[in-house]
C-alpha cells in the first residue's frame, strides 16, 4: 500500500472514531453538554454520583419541546440542573438525518419500555436508569419555576429508597406495601419493566391483596407485547379478528387498558392505510366493553371512516 493510501485510511479510521464519539454526546447547539447514548449516562452517574435527567422529544417538529428548549433547557439557569443530574437527550426528529441509527433504534427502545406516550416527556432516573419522577409536556413555566420544581424532586427519589430500607426489615404484607410505596411514584406498567424484582416479590407475600393489582398489569403488558406481534403479521381481516379473540381470552387483560390498546393501534394501522385491520380493532374494542365511553364512539367511527 503506498504512503498516501496508508494515510487516507488512516484519516478514515480517525474520523469513523471521532464521529463515534460525537454521537455519545450531544453537542450540537441544540443540545450542547447533554449525552445521546443511555449506557454512557448511567456510567457517567454512577462515577459523578448523580442521578439522570432524560427528554424524551421531537427536535425538529414538536411545538411544545421547542418551547421547552427555547424557555427552559437554554436559559443560563437550567445549567444548575447539571448539579444534580447527567442530561441525556433522546430524540426523534423527522429529519432522521440530524440522528444516528443507533440513536434510532435507541429511542424506539426506550420510549417502549418507558411507556412514552408523547412529547416532552421528562423522566428522572436513579444511576441504575430506574425512573422515579415523571413529567409529560410542557405548561409554560418559567426558567427558574421549572429549573427549581425539577431540582426539587430529588426529595422523591429519598422517600424510594427510605420506601425500600422499610421494606427490608419487614416481612410478610408489611413487605409487600412497602415495595408497593416505593415503586407507586411512577407508572405501573413502568414500575413492571424496571423494578420486577420488587414487584416479583409483592406477588409472592400477597398474592391476594396487591399481587393482584401487579398480576394484571403483567397481564395488560403481556396483552400489549402479543398484540404488537399479532398486528404486523400480513393476516386478513378474518384471520386478525379469530386471532384477536384468542389473544384476548388467553391473556385476560383489562377491559378498559385492552381497550385503549387495540384503539391506540388501529389508529396506527389506519395510518399506514391498512383499513381492513385497523377495523378489525375496532369492532374487538367495542365488543370488549360497548357501554364504556370509548365503546360508544366506535359505531360512529366506523361509520365515518369505514363505510367501504
Amino acid at each position: 500500500m503506498s504512503l498516501r493510501n496508508k494515510t487516507l485510511t488512516m484519516l478514515a479510521a480517525a474520523t469513523l472514531v471521532l464521529s463515534s464519539i460525537s454521537n455519545a454526546v450531544a453537542d450540537d447547539d441544540h443540545y450542547k453538554g447533554w449525552t445521546r447514548n443511555f449506557e454512557e449516562a448511567k456510567e457517567l452517574a454512577a462515577k459523578e454520583g448523580k442521578s439522570i435527567l432524560m427528554e424524551f422529544t421531537g427536535s425538529d417538529w414538536c411545538p411544545p419541546c421547542k418551547a421547552l428548549h427555547k424557555n427552559v433547557l437554554s436559559q443560563e439557569v437550567f445549567q444548575t440542573v447539571k448539579e444534580d443530574y447527567i442530561l441525556l437527550v433522546l430524540d426523534n426528529p423527522r429529519d432522521k438525518s440530524l440522528v444516528t441509527p443507533a440513536e434510532q433504534e435507541q429511542y424506539q427502545q426506550l420510549s417502549s419500555k418507558f411507556q412514552v406516550r408523547g412529547v416532552p416527556s421528562i423522566f428522572l432516573a436513579d444511576k441504575m436508569g430506574r425512573p422515579f419522577h415523571f413529567q409529560s409536556g410542557y405548561g409554560g413555566q418559567k426558567a427558574e419555576q421549572w429549573v427549581a420544581d425539577i431540582r426539587g424532586k430529588k426529595e422523591t427519589l429519598v422517600n424510594r429508597d427510605a420506601a425500600f430500607k422499610k421494606a427490608e426489615a419487614a416481612d410478610g404484607v408489611e413487605k409487600a406495601k412497602a415495595l408497593d410505596e416505593a415503586i407507586s411514584i411512577v407508572d405501573a406498567k413502568v414500575a413492571v419493566a424496571f423494578y420486577s424484582d420488587s414487584v416479583d416479590q409483592i406477588l409472592e407475600l400477597d398474592a391476594d391483596g396487591l399481587g393482584e393489582k401487579y398480576a394484571a398489569i403483567y397481564r395488560g403488558v403481556e396483552f400489549e407485547e402479543k398484540l404488537t406481534t399479532l398486528t404486523s403479521k400480513e393476516l386478513d381481516a378474518d384471520q386478525l379478528a379469530s386471532e384477536l379473540d384468542a389473544l384476548i381470552k388467553d391473556t385476560k387483560p383489562a377491559a378498559g387498558e385492552a381497550q385503549q390498546a387495540l384503539f391506540t393501534r388501529s389508529n396506527r394501522l389506519f395510518g399506514e392505510g391498512k383499513k381492513p385491520a385497523a377495523k378489525a380493532l375496532l369492532i374487538a374494542v367495542q365488543k370488549l366493553d360497548p357501554e364504556s365511553r370509548l365503546g360508544k364512539q366506535i359505531p360512529q367511527i366506523l361509520e365515518k371512516y369505514f363505510k367501504d
